[in-house]
């Protein structure tokens, strides 16, 4: 047998175990919901505008989190289930490995695409610079993929990844700190920084804005707009995977307590259910913000108006529901 299964299964005969995987089960069931809902409902809305032309930055981003969302919970789905169905590790150790680089895969690809929506909000509210991704996000698609699909190449080759003790994973003490707690760890922590100079300097143009600048199309506005949109994606990934780097951690000490690991299973597995609700955020600020400007007529034409108005303003919504650019 593979010396990786030299591992204990955590409480493979007590309760915990089944709670443990059953939570892990239901979190992660309805963030594949969540995540598919996301997903249909942003293409029925766009219809069939050009994906890399017509989508907004924010509206893409969705997208990309939702796909990492989703084939990530698909093979972590299947992980907890073979785990529960036969009380032991996965086999063979071919079929762990996959499980295992698919999870890194999609795990790293998120925290690298949330870092980059991350400085993209800052760079914008700052220095009002859009980050250019290259044709069709060709630039944003190779780093966010190409880089952790190059580090699961080398941990397939040098056998680092395997069973956990509680899923398929990276083995070993000093391997998961330095490839997976430490890592996201440093991300987490910039992620914050980020996030809190963004909001800074938000509440700083904000206070800077004249009444001029208040109308809804200026570019001070747009990209306040567009920075906090963005920073709620990055909310939702400190939310998300705050309990790895505590279990990481922990796990390098000691052996994990069974609260942790149960927070760790709850958190790490909200992923389609956080960036779910951060999508309906957004749509819902996006119709307020485009029916209180298509409202707004103080003339003496108001009443002629107003149904034509609120036509433009319905055409608006179905074109462009989401706002970051």
């Amino acid at each position: 047998m593979d010396e990786r299964y030299q591992v204990n299964i955590f409480w493979v005969q007590d309760y915990r175990f089944i709670v443990l995987h059953c939570t892990a089960l239901v979190f992660i069931g309805l963030s594949f919901i969540c995540a598919g809902f996301v997903i249909i409902t942003s293409f029925k809305n766009k219809g069939k505008l050009n994906f890399f032309v017509s989508w907004s930055k924010c509206e893409r981003f969705v997208i990309y989190t939702a796909t990492c969302d989703i084939l990530l919970h698909i093979v972590h789905c299947t992980d907890h289930i073979h785990m529960l169905a036969t009380r032991d590790h996965v086999h063979p150790i071919e079929l762990c490995e996959f499980y295992s680089f698919i999870l890194y895969e999609f795990t790293f690809a998120q925290s690298s695409l949330v870092f980059t929506i991350a400085l993209n909000a800052f760079l914008l509210i700052k220095f009002r610079i859009k980050m250019n991704y290259g044709a069709r996000d060709w630039r944003l698609i190779s780093l966010v993929f190409g880089m952790p699909f190059i580090i699961c190449i080398f941990l397939v080759i040098f056998k680092q990844f395997g069973p956990t003790g509680t899923y398929c994973g990276i083995v070993g003490e000093r391997v998961v700190t330095f490839i997976s707690t430490l890592p996201v760890l440093l991300i987490l922590t910039a992620n914050i920084i980020l996030y809190a100079l963004t909001w800074k300097h938000i509440k700083m143009e904000g206070r800077k804005m004249t009444v001029s600048s208040r109308i809804s199309n200026s570019p001070g506005k747009r990209s306040a707009r567009a920075a906090k949109n963005m920073s709620l994606f990055v909310a939702a990934y400190l939310l998300q995977w705050w309990a790895l780097p505590v279990h990481g951690l922990w796990y390098f000490v000691d052996n994990t307590p069974f609260v942790v690991l149960e927070l760790l299973a709850i958190f790490t597995n909200m992923g389609g259910i956080l960036n779910g609700m951060v999508y309906l955020i957004i749509k819902k600020s996006r119709v307020i913000q485009v029916n209180s400007v298509c409202l707004q007529n103080d003339g003496p034409e108001r009443d002629k108006t107003l149904a034509y108005t609120q036509s433009q303003c319905d055409k608006t919504l179905a074109s462009d529901q989401l706002q970051c650019s």
